[in-house]
């Protein structure tokens, strides 16, 4: 295999003019070919179709969405570290309501005033209390 490459080596050292530019004319032809026919056969397959999966189509549910309204309250995570909640929402008595989790920072801007939320209600990890994954906060202003 060595010799072979050396051979190869010689001659290619030995072309000269006129067959060194037709040697290399038609490598640069040669490889424009390959690439070209390597692009093709890739381009044809990824035009083709998928298959089909409605035989086993996913129906998900969306889980109907709660209002509740009440005064956004800051509490300490580490009550609920599986479930990363900071926030509960509490009447005008001060009385928990619902526990509130949002995957944006609605619930830090309208912590301590009195809200309408909307969202979706979700259990918490250990499914004991109700959480109310937050998608809506509407402030209700004093007059109302």
């Amino acid at each position: 295999m060595i010799t072979l490459l050396k051979t190869l080596y010689n001659k290619a050292e030995g072309l000269k003019g006129r067959r060194l530019v037709y040697t290399l004319v038609f490598l640069f032809v040669l490889f424009v070919l390959i690439g070209f026919a390597v692009g093709y056969v890739t381009l044809q397959r990824l035009n083709k179709d998928e298959k089909a999966q409605t035989d086993t189509a996913v129906v998900t549910k969306e889980p109907s969405l709660s209002e509740y309204e009440g005064k956004i309250t800051y509490i300490n995570p580490a009550f609920y570290p599986d479930d990363k909640i900071s926030y509960v929402l509490v009447d005008a008595s001060g009385k928990d309501i619902i526990l509130l989790k949002s995957n944006d920072q609605k619930l830090s801007i309208a912590e301590g005033l009195y809200v309408k939320v909307r969202g979706a209600k979700l259990k918490t990890a250990d499914g004991k209390m109700d959480v109310l994954n937050v998608k809506e906060v509407v402030i209700k202003s004093v007059t109302n």
